[in-house]
């Protein structure tokens, strides 16, 4: 089925789009040609003035799947169709995952089958295929599910330490949003099952506290073999432009109460894919796949039917009642609920798209529909309760089929005024007809598999076919987009290549109001120096306040600019002779307390970046020298991802500034004796380099990393060891056992 679903990607006959292409595809090219090179990428030198690259956790640099990448890479580039494959692979992982997942809660292997399907091609994780990150964590609940479930019922604590090991490795995948939901997630059910296990009285007791034990140390050392990379990623976000986010903004991406339509005609507000945005719903296009909720109509219909065993059975009413607060979650703005946490609780004040709870609706949703086909399948039911099952499933199928007749029938127009639009109403009339061809057959299943009128593995075979072309109808089209991302980066070869002949380090302007000449994030994809590029947790100061362009461009070693021809309608680049080089000296300088002192005093018309610098530090000594020197020169010997060597040759003392952004990690030394480096110039690096001929070496170390590493290898080992020596223990139980029997 995954096969199916992604086949003209699979053979090359179409691409993933978007994001992907302008994000994730330029991330995975630095960082496995940079691995393929032997340098591990702490700092990107190429977007903005710099900053850091492994701190951005969605570079995914230690997640494994990504990293094997590193193998495929020749002559210095990563082809896009194994990025491609890895991201096609995660929903045959998210599948697997459902299926063992659904089987460990005694469901028969069709229901398993069903579950799987519609969770792994649901709405959500096919609309979000383009944001591989999300796919990435998303793929792997299941399956983390089914370890924590393992780890409470069994003995042996193998599974506890594998586990742990499992939902570290998730968080590596990219989207901490989609982390904080699976934990958060997690927490509740292991709460709901260990006092269902051993009552509220219970958790005091051996029993109790064992299980609570499991629980938590399975948790913990996920979180410590983490530290890697959450403790750089927290010195980043604390300086980015996310740092702290309003409600508003936060709320954006929440689900419309119109858009509970969508559970049984996903595209009744339109769709935004890879052919085009003909979306008509609430906010931008972009809203369509942060608000998909639909996980296929069979498995809803059956879902709802679940709903008949919530007092008698106790996951029954966890899945559900966790799919009701992930609806409500979802509606973020619209709702109170989303507001609470976003106020209250740890984390959730740190994301935007509440709408990406929605997940939980394909989870829950998916478990339920095997739920509720399981109860028919095993026939265990007198004909009391299967005339009672029938009259339920008539009266779900009957409101379904109620409501999208309705509007078919146009009752529904004057509520949303889209409708009035012909070309909208005759694609909502379409996709009305799509829900009707599946609601009525997967009716006729039920009904079949009630009076036994067929086999049912047949039914159940059937009914996966119903499930699967639902959902390959609503999205196997979603992401083949027709352009190869490597061809849409191939367009600035030209230019690549021109600037990239040079031989000098220098910055290059590719972006201004009226157009680009090269994709934001081509730096990356080529090693271009550009002051442009995109990344989620951009820094918050990235470009330096100035009086004047020109004083602007040398702050940023800018040698070429984008120009607009307003006469021809064009745009080009234009060089800039005599540009401020990358490194150089000034001997003439101020200290700011403060950001407002430095913006002051680099916006005064007086200053002139050439000859003075401003340093935002109060340990900082200025020096002012009434005649500058002359006769100095500096040299960057040695320009890498996380280190810079220079020669530097001074008749006085003065401050080497360097046009590359500043940040928390970076250490200096001169004729290696550490040295101070200063925040300068608002966004820049400032040295104090004493009178005379002197080597000065920067590298990117940072202490979080550093620490973190310590944290995640230490927890690593201790996993191992206690995998190890919980399968010594079990080799020993069994030869005792053998011995004692012969």
């Amino acid at each position: 089925m995954t096969a199916l679903f992604f086949l003209k990607i699979l053979i090359g006959n179409a691409y993933l789009w978007e994001d992907f292409v302008y994000q994730w595809y330029p991330f995975r090219q630095y960082a496995a040609t940079a691995l393929a090179a032997g340098e591990f990428p702490l700092w990107n030198p190429y977007t903005v003035g710099g900053m850091p690259f492994f701190a951005e956790i969605q570079t995914e640099v230690l997640y494994l799947p990504m990293l094997a990448l590193t193998l495929f890479v020749k002559n210095g580039h990563l082809n896009v169709y194994w990025l491609e494959l890895v991201n096609v692979l995660h929903y045959f992982l998210a599948a697997c995952g459902m299926y063992l997942l659904a089987r460990s809660f005694a469901l028969r292997r069709m229901s398993a089958l069903i579950a799987g399907t519609a969770f792994a091609f649901s709405g959500f994780m096919v609309t979000h295929a383009i944001h591989q990150v999300i796919i990435g964590v998303a793929a792997w609940y299941p399956l983390l599910l089914f370890m924590m479930r393992k780890a409470l019922q069994e003995k042996r604590w193998t599974w506890v330490f594998v586990g742990a090991l499992t939902l570290g490795h998730s968080f590596f995948a990219g989207s901490p949003q989609m982390s904080l939901f699976f934990y958060f997630f997690l927490g509740i059910y292991v709460a709901v099952e260990i006092i269902a296990t051993v009552g509220v009285r219970g958790l005091t007791t051996r029993p109790g506290l064992v299980l609570m034990g499991r629980a938590a140390t399975l948790v913990g050392l996920s979180f410590a073999f983490i530290m890697v990379q959450l403790l750089p990623t927290q010195d980043l976000s604390a300086l980015s432009q996310r740092a702290t986010i309003t409600y508003e903004k936060g709320s954006e991406g929440s689900l419309g109460w119109g858009q509970l339509l969508t559970l049984l005609v996903p595209k009744f507000f339109g769709a935004s894919d890879a052919h085009g945005y003909n979306w008509w719903g609430p906010g931008a296009y972009w809203q369509y796949w942060e608000t998909s909720i639909s996980f296929g109509v069979a498995p809803l219909l059956f879902a709802l039917f679940s709903l008949r065993f919530f007092r008698t059975n106790r996951h029954v009413a966890f899945f559900a009642s966790f799919a009701l607060f992930a609806l409500l979650f979802s509606l973020g703005k619209n709702f109170f609920l989303h507001g609470l946490f976003f106020d209250h609780i740890p984390g959730f004040a740190s994301f935007r798209n509440p709408g990406r709870m929605g997940v939980f609706v394909a989870f829950a949703g998916s478990m339920l529909a095997g739920f509720g086909f399981d109860a028919v399948l095993k026939g265990q039911f007198t004909e009391k309760e299967g005339k009672r099952w029938v009259t339920t499933m008539v009266w779900i199928s009957g409101v379904c089929l109620a409501i999208v007749i309705a509007a078919l029938l146009g009752l529904f127009d004057g509520l949303f005024p889209f409708l009035a639009q012909q070309q909208q109403r005759t694609f909502v009339r379409r996709e009305l007809a799509i829900a009707l061809v599946t609601i009525i057959p997967s009716f006729f299943v039920f009904y079949a598999l009630i009076r036994r009128s067929m086999p049912a593995g047949i039914l159940g075979i059937l009914l996966v076919a119903i499930t699967f072309f639902d959902l390959y109808y609503i999205g196997a089209e979603q992401n083949t987009a027709p352009q190869n991302p490597e061809e849409h980066f191939a367009q600035a070869t030209p230019l690549v290549g021109f600037l990239k002949s040079q031989n000098e380090l220098f910055r290059v302007n590719t972006r201004n109001t009226q157009g680009m000449i090269m994709d934001r994030n081509q730096g990356l994809m080529d090693r271009v120096f550009t002051m442009e590029g995109y990344t989620p947790l951009m820094p918050a100061r990235v470009f330096p306040p100035a009086a004047t362009a020109d004083n602007f461009y040398d702050l940023l070693n800018i040698k070429y600019y984008l120009q607009t021809d307003s006469v021809r309608g064009t745009i080009g680049l234009k060089e800039r002779p005599g540009y401020l080089q990358r490194a150089y000296l000034v001997f003439t300088t101020s200290v700011a307390r403060n950001e407002e002192e430095v913006r002051a005093r680099m916006t005064a018309p007086s200053f002139d970046p050439r000859k003075e610098a401003v340093v935002e530090d109060s340990t900082y000594t200025p020096i002012s020298v009434s005649a500058p020197a002359s006769g100095w020169q500096v040299r960057i010997t040695d320009h890498r991802i996380n280190r810079i060597g220079l020669t530097v040759e001074t008749p006085q003392a003065g401050l080497l500034v360097l046009s590359e952004a500043y940040f928390p990690g970076w250490r200096a030394s001169i004729d290696g004796a550490e040295a101070p480096v200063y925040r300068t110039n608002f966004v820049s690096r400032g040295i104090p380099v004493p009178a005379g001929t002197h080597t000065v070496d920067l590298v990117f170390d940072p202490p979080s990393f550093n620490r973190g590493a310590l944290i995640s290898v230490l927890t690593l080992l201790v996993c191992c060891g206690g995998i190890a020596a919980s399968l010594w223990n079990e080799r020993r139980s069994r030869q005792q056992t053998e011995t004692a029997g012969a």
